[in-house]
């Protein structure tokens, strides 16, 4: 999968040990499309979420079904 721009900064400016640690933690994130019950992460979407709270709204398109909401982003319980 290619990286957004985002991500390339992200790679650009932190060691690969760091990129590793960002990359782990934001697809822990990511949202539940209501429409189709598929589940993204953050980082598939082309986002980055590291060493952050909280659960922010955005609009997004649900890269399954296509239908553009707003997605409440959250944490994926640990298992």
């Amino acid at each position: 999968m290619k990286l957004s721009k985002s991500q390339k900064i992200m790679r650009f400016f932190t060691s690969k040990e760091r990129f590793a640690e960002i990359k782990k933690e934001s697809i822990q994130w990511g949202f539940t499309c209501e429409e189709c019950k598929e589940r993204t992460s953050f980082w598939d979407i082309g986002g980055v979420r590291y060493k952050a709270t909280g659960n922010p709204i955005m609009q997004f398109a649900c890269p399954k079904c296509k239908v553009k909401r707003l997605q409440t982003i959250n944490k994926l319980e640990e298992k």
